[in-house]
Formats: structure tokens, C-alpha cells, sequence
């Protein structure tokens, strides 16, 4: 099917793909999508926060509210300590407490259920 070989494409190619300018155009469902497949080619999970960092900020006001959701879908459990304390300093997921016990609770639990 296209849509599943667009989706390998993207997959293969994440790091590349998140820094266009057409990744910020994804929906918020179509982002979760592709971070959450388990065929996500990259180096450290630290690539999908920065993707969804880039991802939120390009239209801040529209769309910092659907971070608690998106946020399940980054492997933090996979991430370094220091990693982790650094995300839950920055100031989109200090501003929004549900983000941050989302990642709290991932990090604790190694699973977003």
C-alpha cells in the first residue's frame, strides 16, 4: 500500500524528514503515528523529542495543548538520566503539569499505559 511505504520511507529516513519544512504541516494524530512506529530509524530517542519540540513550537498557541498526548509516544525510558532531568526542565513541559507527569510516568513505568 502507498500509505504504508510512505510511512517505511519516513521511518527510515526520520532525522532528515523531521527537520523539513513540511513535518511541521503533520497532524497531531499523523506525528504520534510516525514517532510511535516501532520501525523509527534513529540514533538516540533524543531525535523524536526535538522532532516534537520543533513540531509544537513551529504553531505554539495551536497546538502546546495536544503535548500530553503526543508525549506517550516518545521512548523517554530509553533516554539518559541527564536526558530526561533537561526535558522536564524546559520550559514547554514546565509550563504544562500534565506534561510533565507524562513523562514522569513513562520514565517511572518504561511504558505510557
Amino acid at each position: 500500500k502507498l500509505k504504508d511505504r510512505c510511512q517505511d520511507h519516513i521511518c527510515r529516513n526520520f532525522e532528515k524528514v523531521s527537520n523539513s519544512a513540511d513535518f511541521c504541516s503533520l497532524s497531531a494524530d499523523h506525528l504520534s503515528e510516525i514517532i510511535s512506529h516501532d520501525g523509527l530509524d534513529i540514533k538516540e530517542e533524543t531525535t523524536v523529542w526535538e522532532a516534537v519540540v520543533r513540531w509544537v513550537e513551529h504553531y505554539k498557541e495551536e497546538r502546546w495543548h495536544h503535548l500530553p498526548s503526543i508525549l506517550p509516544h516518545v521512548r523517554f525510558h530509553l533516554m539518559t538520566s541527564d536526558d530526561t532531568v533537561a526535558i522536564l526542565e524546559y520550559p514547554l513541559v514546565r509550563e504544562d503539569p500534565g506534561s510533565s507527569q507524562v513523562i514522569r510516568t513513562v520514565v517511572q513505568t518504561g511504558t505510557s499505559d
